[in-house]
């Protein structure tokens, strides 16, 4: 793993990667699910978009179905992601 320090790319330390994997392990374990869904949402939809396609749910079910699979596919990456972290805190 790299960093970027005075334009140039520098190898990562062994404490620097697990002080990184420690951050995510706290965040993962500490935020609420909830948050996290609506965060990963948020990267391709926003609340205006949301609204749009779930009035519209009947007269355009294709993009309907594309928003609902793709919510779907977010609150399996952040269960997964809280799993993980979940099962390794302490151990990174």
């Amino acid at each position: 793993m790299k960093k970027l320090v005075n334009g140039k790319h520098v190898e990562l330390t062994p404490e620097e990667i697990n002080a990184i994997e420690q951050q995510k392990a706290d965040y993962w374990k500490n935020v609420d699910y909830d948050e996290a869904v609506n965060a990963e949402i948020r990267n391709k939809y926003t609340e205006s978009q949301e609204f749009a396609i779930l009035r519209q749910r009947e007269e355009k079910p294709t993009e309907y179905e594309e928003y609902y699979s793709y919510c779907e596919k977010c609150k399996a990456f952040v269960k997964e992601k809280k799993a993980k972290y979940s099962e390794t805190v302490g151990e990174v």
